[in-house]
């Protein structure tokens, strides 16, 4: 896995489990709180390592972590990085065959992952799974996705936080598909995502050339051009209470979003005809950047 191989695996476990749960997490105190209490509250942490990859938080997160869940391990990383760096960061430091990487902003609902682990044992060309999630309201959350084609791609660029139910919008978040049984997709929101180990290394992991956002839709077209499967399993379902550590500084996290899908825009299409276009996308995406930083700031959103 080149350099994530090299990072040493601290801290080992007497016993090998079989589920890594990783939490990243950056100034979400609370939050955080709230997705352990949660997981603690399903058992089974006999066959589960936990652990939470800290990003430089000042907001004391590390000493609740330490007070109140003694049994999750903190990887204190000192700078922030970003959220693929963070991921690799804990699959680095644990060996087990499975890894779930979470946001700090989840709270399990309904199932327990080694339920999903459980269904990735039977079928084993599957390389990556997500599970439900929902919004804070209890509404679904489209955590599974398409890849979108040229076209589908800037009319939800452009119409998706205008028109949510516009065509493109559509195609590309799967809205049109049954949410409530388990299928093969593209791919699955980072947000929660569990990881056959032996698929995430031959990717070789998360690119860390992203800070934040499409990270998980380049490991997952990175596991498909491999042969690994994607799926979706919606037996377990987790509430996703969106963007509160990108909330933190939305310029920049809006800066990031669009940087990301540059960046995964130039690794899809790598051929003349896509090194044609950079230009263009760029300029979409610019235009595309001010016009929801200027919405978000019509809505009293921006900072």
């Amino acid at each position: 896995m080149g350099e994530i191989a090299r990072r040493a695996r601290g801290g080992g476990e007497k016993a090998l489990k079989k589920l890594a749960l990783i939490f990243i997490n950056y100034n979400t105190r609370e939050d955080l709180r709230r997705a352990l209490a949660s997981l603690r509250e399903l058992g089974r942490e006999e066959e589960c390592e936990v652990l939470v990859v800290d990003n430089g938080s000042r907001d004391g997160s590390q000493r609740m972590v330490e007070e109140e869940f003694p049994e999750v391990r903190l990887l204190d990383n000192p700078a922030n990085g970003g959220y693929a760096q963070a991921c690799n960061l804990g699959a680095a430091a644990c060996e087990a065959p499975f890894l779930m990487v979470l946001n700090s902003d989840v709270e399990f609902h309904r199932g327990h992952p080694l339920e999903m682990v459980r269904w990735m044992e039977e079928n084993p060309g599957a390389g990556a799974a997500g599970p439900r999630l929902l919004n804070s309201d209890g509404s679904i959350q489209f955590s599974c996705r398409n890849f979108p084609s040229l076209p589908v791609s800037i009319g939800h660029a452009f119409l998706g936080d205008l028109f949510p139910n516009n065509p493109f919008t559509r195609s590309y978040q799967m809205k049109g598909c049954r949410h409530d049984r388990p299928m093969r997709v593209e791919w699955v929101s980072g947000a929660a995502m569990l990881l056959r180990r032996s698929a995430f290394e031959e990717a070789g992991g998360f690119d860390e050339g992203y800070f934040m956002y499409v990270e998980d839709v380049d490991l997952c077209w990175r596991l498909r051009l491999l042969g690994w499967g994607v799926h979706y399993l919606p037996e377990v379902e987790l509430v996703h209470h969106v963007g509160r550590s990108s909330s933190q500084n939305s310029v920049r996290m809006l800066y990031e979003h669009h940087r990301s899908m540059l960046r995964f825009f130039r690794r899809r299409h790598p051929g003349p005809a896509g090194r044609a276009l950079v230009i263009p996308v760029l300029g979409g995406l610019a235009a595309r950047f001010l016009l929801v930083l200027a919405l978000r700031r019509l809505r009293g959103g921006g900072s």
